[in-house]
């Protein structure tokens, strides 16, 4: 396989010694020549961006003096500044990350390993890339990117760029140089005032700048025309190209192409050779001229350096960089050389990449030569390394350039292939070596390692529907977890009984644990598989999305929009977008983002070959349409294109092709077809263990079976959804089903003498009007209303000149779509006052309140309307916590309890807006009372429905104080007052109970007197 031998540990993410030394040539800041022009308009306008914006991008023509501009305005700054240039070798989201952290750690000693040892802890990248950017809290730092566009076509690194700037800490900045836009994702489009812009025209010479450039270089000529001709374009300015040329010509690129040409061509022919050769360097010293044959290269350097050249000198004049414009000229010319000269030249600086260790950056240029031999030993050294930092898509691309589709595979060789076609989805990659070879190239399955191979090669055949096939595979392998993985995963698709399901390996995990977490979600198995910290890299990167979709069918909605942020960005694992997205939208509300997914994820399901994914986006289309506008005829021609590729030959999907189609049915009042439907699926999915979706079925058929006067039947299905539910924690799930045909809810409810039963509860979250919804990262505005009112700016307090800008707020924050009327505020705040007095008062209110907003987070008024921005910009706690309450219903038990506990801890600070009065403040305070109070009621069943006595008995003694007529407190005193083995002390609860009734002038309810009856036998 090769004699190099990397100087890291096997599967390290962190760079070697050797290749550390190739890295720092990329951090050094560029070092502006001496005669350059000082602009110090350009350099404070820059300074502005960076006082009011985290991102700063400098995005314009190649020659426009971007990196020049941007080095003379931070080499000054009061503040520590690192530098990256990037070349383009850093197309690996992995790579790339090491490099942002070599970046940094000098300035920020901190952030040293902080992405690798995320990397190597099982992170996910972008979950890496931000917890690198807050590792720089408090630094003050200055990142700059040049060079941008050389990743801009890997998805992969804009994405975790788009990570490390959303999670970038106040008072720390990235700067973005490049040629193209490279737009990132920093998060909700509310945010967008996070980035400032630095453009073309900016970046122009003016008349008195152009001069000043002139006479820099020695040129004469007049700067009004210099800068008619180019439009201030830089380097066409300090060349001279636009002496010859009529300015209506100049286009940018042909007039980068002519300076750079005559520059070129003005040279010797040793000294153009030279820079041809060497320009495969990012940085050119004599050592690295002499490893590509350049053997007077001291010489060389020193004649060049006299010479008027677009290339940066170090001041000692032993390194030289040139100018992005001037190298892509240089490489340019360079593959116009003769195909032995090139082929010499590229070999040399393959030798210098695999000297200095940089053995991924060496086997892309041995791909470049088109030595496949050579490429393929070191690829076999680099390859581990790829797999540890998750860069399957780069392994992918050396693969598919290797040939190994083409030639005999090694079974070493197919187990990687299989490994990289699990990773991105491709099942096509293994279908094809089957094709080719037919299965002879697999290892013979005598370890646990080499039966990975025959389980991975059995997942390509089961999504490409050649189920025989997989099983076939599967039977050579022997009897234990293996096989057992194997055939669970063939079940999925025969609907047979399943095997005993398999356990996650207790070593450092491969990818049959990235299966087996996909198959126990799909089985319903989520206990263990919504925490997310409790997995190692195949576990956490692989299956991330399908901890996404346990955290949200399990109702952790805010969880999983925590863990589905940082990967919005990539496009892998394709079930990530192509399902989990279009669900969390969905259950947030989100219809057109719901559709959006639906979308990008039939485009990426194209490139995997998969039909068992095709046929869940047109199932999940189905249930969107269903779901979102209640559009059956939409539903049915999705459905319909599910059958017709096939979902019915997979229990997976025609179990959910029965449950959509049975919907459709009862909204379309085909009750008889719908019950024909459900009850097959239910059948199905008990006989298979496939417990997921079994309460929204059952949710279903108990509708179906109502309609058609089976009551007793509907009460035992409806019973069904409940137990399954309750067991499996999917609670939000059978929520989610209930919304669809709430009245299983209510007449389950009614058949139930307990108050205090789950229907009860369940029918209480339902009738709620308070919409779920979730906040990822904290709001820059946050206004405390808990307490005496304080308000927050990116996390420094302030506090606006009058009170009543305070009171404003609030009521802005609250209002339905957060927008009221000027007649609504006046009748809210100010009693009813339009008169002249009246909106005097609401202008003053407004304008002190903007006065110590930023831009972009105050009040934006539209006519007589006044509107806030989104919860993603500005929330308040009141708000916040009732979001909390309303997520809590669509949880159970410790989940539940957790959640509530945070709401209730945020109302305890004090009244709500305790400093304020007036009556729309009092109406608020009997809302909110009244939702905390039920929320308290709420907390006390879960706790004493775990055993947790006297959590139970403080929580439910807090409701009886606020509120001693709450019959339900009354029951759960009394059942705890039992559960102390005191009888007494139950009788003394009931006496309690009966005084407070009389003082309605009720008597007691049968439901408390038969369960103190119960209780006393």
């Amino acid at each position: 396989m090769g004699d190099s031998v990397p100087d890291r540990p096997h599967g390290s993410t962190t760079p070697g010694r050797k290749h550390r030394a190739i890295i720092r040539r990329k951090l050094a800041m560029p070092e502006p020549a001496k005669d350059v022009v000082v602009r110090d308009r350009l350099s404070q306008r820059l300074r502005t961006l960076l006082d009011r914006h985290t991102v700063v991008n400098v995005f314009a023509t190649a020659g426009a003096g971007k990196t020049t501009a941007v080095a003379l305005a931070v080499r000054d700054l009061d503040r520590p500044v690192a530098w990256l240039s990037l070349d383009g070798t850093e197309q690996a989201a992995g790579r790339l990350l090491v490099y942002l952290e070599a970046a940094v750690e000098d300035a920020v000693p901190g952030a040293a390993d902080v992405a690798s040892d995320a990397l190597s802890s099982s992170l996910h990248i972008g979950e890496a890339a931000g917890l690198l950017a807050e590792s720089l809290q408090g630094s003050r730092l200055v990142l700059v990117c040049d060079n941008v566009e050389r990743i801009s076509p890997d998805e992969t690194c804009v994405a975790v760029l788009s990570s490390f700037a959303r999670y970038l800490p106040s008072g720390v900045n990235l700067v973005l140089v490049s040629r193209v836009d490279v737009r990132l994702d920093t998060g909700s489009t509310s945010e967008r005032d996070r980035v400032g812009e630095l453009v073309e025209s900016d970046l122009s010479f003016d008349v008195q700048e152009a001069a000043a450039a002139l006479r820099s270089v020695g040129r004469d000529g007049s700067p009004v025309h210099a800068v008619a001709a180019t439009g201030g374009w830089v380097t066409g300015v300090l060349f001279g190209g636009w002496r010859h040329a009529r300015s209506h010509d100049l286009h940018p690129d042909l007039l980068r192409s002519y300076v750079a040409a005559n520059v070129f061509n003005s040279l010797s022919p040793v000294e153009r050779t030279f820079l041809l050769h060497t320009s495969l360097l990012q940085e050119v010293t004599a050592e690295g001229a002499r490893a590509l044959g350049q053997e007077n290269a001291a010489q060389v350097m020193a004649d060049l350096r006299a010479r008027h050249l677009p290339v940066a000198w170090s001041s000692d004049g032993t390194r030289m960089t040139p100018h992005p414009v001037f190298r892509d000229f240089l490489l340019e010319a360079l593959e116009r050389e003769d195909d032995r000269t090139l082929g010499a030249v590229r070999r040399r600086h393959a030798e210098v990449l695999i000297a200095g260790g940089a053995h991924e950056e060496a086997v892309d240029e041995l791909l470049r030569l088109g030595d496949l031999e050579a490429a393929g030993r070191l690829a076999a050294v680099a390859l581990p390394s790829l797999v540890a930092r998750m860069d399957f898509a780069p392994a992918a691309r050396w693969l598919d350039a290797l040939g190994t589709s083409v030639r005999a595979p090694t079974p070493e060789i197919g187990s990687v292939i299989l490994r990289v076609a699990f990773a991105l989805e491709q099942c096509t990659r293994g279908v094809e070596l089957v094709d080719r070879y037919g299965y002879d190239w697999l290892p013979a399955p005598k370890t646990a390692d080499l039966e990975e191979a025959h389980v991975l090669a059995c997942w390509c055949l089961w999504h490409s529907g050649r189920m025989e096939e997989a099983r076939s595979v599967a039977d050579r392998l022997p009897h234990g977890r293996n096989r057992h993985i194997a055939q669970t995963l063939i079940a999925l698709g025969t609907g047979e009984e399943p095997p005993p399901f398999p356990d996650y390996s207790t070593t450092p995990s491969g990818p049959l644990d990235g299966l087996l977490m996909r198959l126990a979600f799909l089985r319903g198995r989520l206990e263990g598989l919504d925490d997310p910290g409790s997995f190692d890299p195949w576990r956490t990167t692989v299956g991330g999305p399908w901890v996404v979709a346990a955290l949200r069918v399990t109702g952790r909605l805010d969880a999983a929009m925590s863990m589905f942020e940082p990967r919005r960005g990539s496009s892998q694992p394709v079930w990530l977008h192509a399902v989990d997205a279009v669900d969390l939208m969905l259950d947030l509300g989100r219809g057109e983002e719901a559709c959006a997914s639906i979308s990008r994820g039939r485009e990426l399901i194209e490139a995997t070959g998969s039909r068992v994914y095709k046929n869940l986006s047109l199932l999940g289309e189905a249930k969107l349409w269903l779901r979102l506008e209640g559009d059956t005829r939409r539903a049915d021609r999705a459905l319909a294109q599910a059958m017709a590729n096939g979902a019915s030959e997979y229990a997976l999907t025609r179990e959910a092709w029965q449950m959509w189609s049975g919907l459709s049915m009862l909204l379309q009042n085909r009750d008889a077809e719908a019950h024909a439907h459900l009850e097959e699926c239910i059948r199905s999915m008990q006989k298979g263990d496939r417990r997921l979706d079994l309460p929204t079925a059952a949710v279903y058929l108990a509708e179906a079976q109502w309609r058609l006067g089976q009551e007793d039947e509907s009460d035992a299905t409806a019973d069904l959804a409940m137990v399954s539910a309750s067991a499996h924690g999917t609670q939000h799930l059978l929520l989610t089903a209930l919304t669809d045909v709430p009245s299983v809810a209510a007449r389950a409810a009614d058949a139930r003498s307990s108050r205090m039963s789950p229907w009860h509860e369940i029918l209480t979250v339902l009738s709620g009007q308070h919409p779920v919804r979730v906040s990822v990262r904290t709001p820059r505005l946050v206004l405390e209303e808990f307490g005496e009112p304080a308000l927050s700016i990116d996390g420094t307090v302030t506090q606006p000149r009058l009170t009543k800008s305070v009171e404003l707020l609030s009521y802005l924050l609250w209002a339905p779509d957060r927008r009221a009327t000027r007649d609504e505020l006046l009748g809210a705040l100010f009693g009813g006052r339009n008169d002249a007095a009246g909106r005097s008062y609401l202008r003053q209110a407004l304008y002190r309140l903007r006065e110590v907003l930023p831009d972009g987070l105050g009040p934006v008024q539209d006519g007589d309307v006044f509107r806030m921005v989104g919860p993603a910009l500005a929330m308040g706690s009141a708000q916040r916590a009732v979001d909390l309450v309303a997520q809590a219903g669509r949880q159970d038990k410790e989940v539940r309890l957790q959640t509530l506990s945070r709401a209730l801890t945020s109302a305890e600070r004090g009244p709500y807006l305790a400093t304020v009065s007036g009556e729309w403040v009092a109406e608020r305070r009997v809302i909110l009372a009244e939702t905390f109070l039920s929320a308290r009621m709420d907390s006390a069943r879960l706790a004493y429905g775990m055993n947790r006595y006297r959590e139970a008995k403080g929580l439910v003694d807090g409701v009886l104080r606020e509120d001693p007529y709450r019959e339900q407190a009354w029951q759960l005193a009394i059942r705890l007052a039992h559960a102390s083995g005191s009888d007494d002390a139950v009788l003394a609860h009931y006496q309690r109970y009966v005084a407070r009734m009389r003082d309605l002038g009720v008597p007691p309810s049968d439901e408390v007197r038969r369960l103190v009856m119960q209780l006393r036998r």
